[in-house]
């Protein structure tokens, strides 16, 4: 028997082909289905996962974050020791100031940082640049 033509010999309409493969197929085509909606829904609960890590990756308010971003006040730099270019030596006033802080003598090739006094004979727009 072809299903194209019933046996009163008229067309089958697609509508009617449609039905029919249902009828003959239902359990197959629900089991398959039913794996689409279920793979879908594990992927947009993966997507939802995962954009939940980003944005508490984000939200971290760990101790490596910037002072601006967790209200607490910017603490001030510290005096440190900073390596020069070769060549270079630092000021008479720098090693002065090393040997009163410390009371040792500076090291050839470094010189001493003072932050709040280095910040204070900038220029401003020296600063921004």
């Amino acid at each position: 028997m072809n299903d194209s033509t019933p046996e009163d010999g008229e067309p089958t309409s697609l509508v009617a082909k449609t039905r029919n493969l249902y009828r003959k197929h239902r359990g197959k085509i629900l089991a398959i289905g039913g794996a689409v909606a279920g793979v879908a829904m594990a992927v947009v609960v993966a997507r939802h996962t995962m954009e939940q890590n980003v944005t508490e990756d984000t939200e971290d308010t760990g101790s490596d974050a910037p002072p601006e971003s967790t209200n607490e006040p910017r603490q001030p730099p510290k005096h440190h020791l900073r390596n020069l270019p070769e060549g270079w030596s630092a000021s008479d006033e720098k090693k002065a100031q090393y040997k009163e802080e410390t009371g040792d003598d500076l090291a050839p090739g470094t010189t001493w940082v003072h932050p709040s006094e280095d910040e204070e004979d900038e220029d401003p727009g020296e600063a921004a640049a």
